[in-house]
């Protein structure tokens, strides 16, 4: 019998969370991070060894890579706008990324950071599958690169949309594209809850140009 006990928990999790958040007092939460957290809790108290849990949800983790993919259904339905705002969304790409390099390097150095750990975090604001992929590649830590990555989304998609609202950004193209940078899949998550197609065509077209550029920067300096 296949084993498949975290792959339950774990859907069960996410659905109390998605219903937790149509609550009027808790519509502020973030499904991912309330699912997220409890799911750690249980595993903690009940002792539970995380081995063992990720091999019973491994389906979960075979899906990242479809679901990414999954994402450029709406890059098609809308190449117009992508080719009408080519060169803002190409050259924000690039300085985009120079920067999230450029930040973990020097912020590593000033705080004397193992240069294992630096580069384990230089591929924080792509997307897992591609992270992982990068931190093996530059000898980064693997695990330590996903759990960077999940954070940097979690964080993105609880809090980008307020930050940039706070800001004055208005454009849906402007911050989609700013969503998707930075905070990949989960970001982008965030402009599909929000029902917001412009966002989430420009989410989707940052978190897959973030992640070719990244990897090919990544690999050629280091």
């Amino acid at each position: 019998m296949i084993n498949i006990w975290g792959l339950i928990y774990t859907v069960l999790l996410y659905e109390f969370a998605l219903w937790l958040k149509k609550q009027p007092h808790f519509n502020f939460i973030n499904p991912n991070v309330t699912a997220g957290l409890i799911l750690i809790l249980i595993l903690y108290f009940f002792k539970i060894d995380y081995t063992k849990y990720n091999e019973s949800a491994c389906f979960l983790t075979l899906l990242l890579g479809p679901a990414t993919i999954a994402l450029g259904y709406p890059l098609a339905e809308n190449i117009d706008l992508l080719t009408k705002n080519k060169r803002a969304i190409y050259s924000g790409f690039l300085a985009g990324t120079v920067t999230a390099l450029l930040t973990c390097y020097f912020l590593g150095k000033i705080f004397h950071s193992d240069w294992q750990l630096i580069v384990s975090l230089m591929p924080k604001s792509v997307t897992t599958p591609i992270a992982i992929e990068i931190s093996k590649a530059i000898g980064g830590i693997p695990e330590l690169t996903a759990c960077i990555v999940a954070l940097t989304g979690i964080y993105g998609a609880v809090f980008g949309h307020k930050l940039l609202k706070l800001i004055r950004i208005k454009s849906d193209i402007s911050i989609g594209l700013a969503i998707g940078a930075a905070s990949h899949v989960l970001g982008t998550s965030s402009c599909i809850e929000r029902n917001k197609p412009k966002q989430v065509v420009m989410a989707t077209l940052a978190l897959i140009i973030i992640g070719i550029v990244t990897s090919l920067i990544c690999i050629l300096l280091f």
